[in-house]
């Protein structure tokens, strides 16, 4: 009879280590990522992630890239053969989804940039997306900056109020969104605002 095998030990690298990261952001929250957390998510005792990652805030800025990048493909797909308010509503919607279904990953994505420079890198994507998408709203390039900003500042407005609690199960949160989508849209192409679906009535 052969020699029981001795266990297999999990090999680990730094996309195994962020993707950890991501699960523990996940199911506790940033503020609740740390190397302890970590280490116990991953199985290894916290020195040895330092053969893989430089530093907790090495793992925020990673978690924060990689979350914008995973936005980045979603924005993308939902663009496809769309322009016009049609696509923005299509953008603004595929955000929404984003940030309900993953809050504490969006939480980690909107909180203060750990590495600016990478995280601006990897939000190339979403900006061409939404640039391209408000210049066939009619939005004159030099005012897309402003444009994209005020839009998203609307956007998570909703979105937080909704993560945090404070609109409870009371109200109509699709006809929240859809009005405030539609101001958003009115500030931007007043005069193409109407082709966004119309609120439901009564």
């Amino acid at each position: 009879m052969s020699a029981p095998r001795a266990p297999r030990r999990r090999t680990l690298n730094r996309d195994k280590v962020i993707g950890a990261a991501v699960e523990v952001i996940d199911e506790l929250g940033w503020d609740q990522l740390s190397m302890t957390s970590l280490s116990a998510r991953v199985g290894v005792v916290v020195p040895s992630l330092y053969n893989h990652v430089r530093s907790l805030d090495d793992v925020r800025g990673a978690v924060q890239v990689r979350t914008m990048a995973e936005l980045g493909e979603q924005l993308r797909a939902a663009a496809l053969g769309r322009t016009g308010t049609e696509g923005i509503t299509a953008l603004a919607d595929t955000l929404r989804t984003f940030a309900t279904t993953h809050p504490q990953r969006y939480q980690a994505l909107t909180a203060a940039p750990v590495e600016r420079t990478e995280l601006v890198v990897a939000a190339l994507d979403v900006n061409t997306v939404l640039s391209e998408m408000l210049l066939s709203c009619g939005v004159p390039p030099e005012e897309s900056l402003q444009a994209a900003v005020s839009l998203f500042a609307a956007l998570h407005g909703f979105a937080t109020l909704v993560n945090s609690g404070f609109l409870g199960d009371e109200l109509d949160l699709e006809l929240i969104y859809d009005t405030v989508l539609r101001a958003a849209l009115s500030g931007i192409a007043p005069a193409r605002a109407t082709d966004r679906r119309p609120p439901p009535v009564g």
